[in-house]
């Protein structure tokens, strides 16, 4: 894609967002959504993050990407139906993107916003590798002070300096999308996991798997001790529009547990 375009959709309309439900498995309770970047391209339609996301990070935008992200996340979950519906947002900041500036910018979009801290979560992707342990473990630290819940997203084995991050102070982390779908078939998937998790229990930390496509996964999931789940077989992304709607109907829904 030209940089003529990325230029043209961070300073445009193009950039928008949607919001995948995640739920708590011991109850099928809404608990969060989480915010991912679309770009509705005026002749390649709608693009998914793959398709530009790189792109921008390699041109050294993403501080504006994620800055319009959370703009439009934090307006269009602050606005009603959806102020009143006690969801957490979770948000996707890559780990070079936690600069004081960005922090100090996510504070007053979501002062503006009248969202509280806990509300937000920062789920933090690791899209370069982390050159600076001290200064991710300071940037956690202040997220942790100012009320945020804070989650290293897309844990799976070839994360590099695994064993490091998670001895940060997270509040979760988020099993990825891959690892998750390997679960049936896959032994070292199922030890993996079954490691990482017995790691976030000790330390407190809430595990969320992503990639939930059956109910043999979810429940697979439930017995190794996860907490909460997203992924197609809860809800695909969604316009803000279409919340309410799904929330209603998710409530009808009968467990999917057998």
């Amino acid at each position: 894609m030209p940089m003529s375009e990325i230029h043209a959709a961070l300073a445009g309309t193009m950039i928008d967002a949607r919001y995948q439900p995640i739920v708590r498995i011991t109850d099928r309770k809404p608990v969060a959504v989480e915010v991912l970047a679309r770009m509705n391209h005026p002749a390649r339609g709608t693009l998914l993050p793959y398709r530009f996301v790189p792109q921008m990070e390699d041109a050294g935008l993403a501080p504006a990407l994620t800055k319009l992200v959370t703009h439009r996340a934090f307006a269009d979950m602050s606005a009603p139906p959806l102020a009143t519906q006690g969801l957490e947002i979770a948000l996707n900041f890559p780990l070079d993107v936690l600069v004081p500036e960005a922090m100090t910018l996510l504070d007053a979009q979501r002062r503006g916003a009248g969202i509280r801290p806990e509300l937000v979560t920062v789920e933090l992707t690791e899209s370069r590798p982390v050159e600076d342990m001290a200064a991710l473990r300071h940037a956690v630290d202040c997220l942790r002070g100012s009320g945020y819940r804070v989650v290293i997203d897309d844990i799976q084995p070839a994360v590099p300096h695994l064993q490091s991050l998670m001895d940060l102070p997270f509040t979760g982390v988020k099993l990825d999308k891959d690892l998750v779908q390997l679960l049936a078939t896959n032994q070292d998937a199922r030890a993996f996991t079954h490691g990482i998790v017995a790691i976030a229990k000790e330390r407190g930390l809430t595990v969320t798997a992503e990639g939930v496509e059956d109910t043999a996964t979810w429940d697979r999931l439930a017995d190794m001790g996860v907490d909460q789940v997203q992924g197609f077989l809860v809800a695909r992304p969604m316009l803000a529009a279409a919340l309410p709607l799904w929330l209603r109907r998710w409530s009808d829904q009968q467990p999917l547990h057998q």
